[in-house]
């Protein structure tokens, strides 16, 4: 699946420890990416339950939890397709809670 990051995730992430930020992309790389790749975007297979992956209400944006303690990480991210009609993920933000207020 192609993605893309917007100008707040990245601010928000050049913001991260490094450690913060190496700890999102193992959670990516070991949950997220293979539950893709098994149809969970689609509804095919589930999330793996410790990302707690969740639409935000009202929104067509969702939550992944990285991590529950400290650092509280979270990231922001929302499915649409390219103009060829292929799935497509754009992370949205990327920080602790306060990242809600504006996902």
């Amino acid at each position: 699946m192609k993605f893309d990051r917007t100008a707040a995730f990245l601010r928000d992430a050049a913001r991260l420890p490094p450690e913060h930020y190496a700890m999102f992309r193992e959670a990516v790389y070991k949950h997220f990416l293979p539950a893709i790749e098994q149809g969970a975007h689609t509804g095919h297979a589930p999330w793996p339950p410790r990302l707690r992956i969740h639409k935000l209400t009202g929104t067509h944006v969702y939550s992944l939890t990285w991590n529950f303690a400290s650092p509280d990480g979270r990231a922001t991210f929302q499915f649409g397709t390219t103009d060829d009609g292929e799935p497509f993920l754009m992370w949205r933000r990327i920080g602790d809670h306060s990242i809600y207020d504006r996902p």
